[in-house]
């Protein structure tokens, strides 16, 4: 990941919020970022366009286009994530001075919606980051600080209750309001523990399988099907971590057969499921 890193030397500084580090990972390709612990500071990740797996604050998402993933001081962040052409995951470590901004910014959820005004804002700050590599100027980081301070209160904003304009959201958000891709992957998540197919959503939407399949791409960067998958994945991880059901039981549970979701888990965590709920929680699986 390319990226650049300030220094406390800089003289003029935002006196609720510095900016330490700001970069961006741009595809084709993979990358697995080792656990991050940056001490007092915070780690936003906002992912444009690409799909893998996030883990932050002890849970784990799926990597979705258009939003926003926030680790709190001393909580490992880790990704794997694997990016399109056009793919790219900006990521901004910074610290906080303000109580009171330090409590807003505790307040937001782990992970949310990232409007398309706030990434672009994010990109600025990257390219203006990078100017400054060339010229330093003084007030270039009072800048960035104040810049990321304004994404991040619009992202609090957002995420405890305010609306959501068109301005703020992505082009295939706009597209997703307007023309049904929201219910698409509520379905998905409503119904991850049925035989869900492409066919029978093509048939309750009343959409052709293909548009279906576009609009998934458009909007998390994954096929239906593969989202589906990523739900499967992380609902076993809940059960895994918060009950005693044994691996056929949740297997069972989100729709997959033991022997292929053993397999599958291993395939996207290294590990079978038992070796994983041992591992995390000292849990014995029958």
């Amino acid at each position: 990941m390319r990226g650049i890193r300030f220094h406390e030397t800089n003289v003029f500084r935002d006196a609720q919020l510095r900016t330490g580090w700001i970069g961006k990972l741009e595809g084709p390709g993979e990358s697995v970022m080792a656990p991050f612990d940056g001490g007092d500071g915070f780690l936003l990740i906002v992912a444009h366009k690409g799909k893998g797996n996030v883990e932050c604050c002890g849970k784990a998402y799926p990597l979705l286009a258009g939003c926003y993933y926030l680790a709190l001081p001393g909580n490992p962040f880790t990704y794997n994530i694997t990016l399109p052409v056009d793919g790219s995951v900006i990521a901004c470590c910074f610290t906080l001075q303000d109580y009171e901004l330090e409590n807003i910014i505790r307040g937001i959820p782990a992970t949310g919606t990232c409007g398309s005004a706030d990434l672009n804002a994010l990109e600025h700050w990257i390219r203006v980051a990078e100017q400054e590599q060339k010229g330093p100027h003084p007030l270039t980081c009072y800048r960035i600080d104040s810049g990321i301070k304004t994404t991040l209160l619009s992202l609090a904003h957002t995420a405890l209750g305010g609306d959501v304009t068109e301005r703020d959201m992505m082009p295939e958000q706009r597209e997703k309001q307007h023309r049904i891709s929201f219910p698409m992957a509520e379905y998905i998540r409503k119904h991850y523990s049925d035989k869900v197919t492409l066919g029978e959503m093509a048939k309750h939407f009343g959409f052709h399988p293909h548009y279906i399949i576009k609009m998934f791409n458009q909007r998390i960067g994954m096929s239906p099907i593969q989202y589906l998958q990523e739900i499967r994945l992380l609902k076993a991880m809940e059960f895994l971590e918060q009950t005693n059901m044994t691996v056929t039981e949740i297997s069972e549970s989100v729709g997959l057969t033991t022997s292929y979701f053993s397999r599958l888990f291993h395939e996207r965590k290294g590990e079978s499921p038992s070796q994983y709920r041992k591992r995390k929680y000292g849990i014995k699986t029958s």
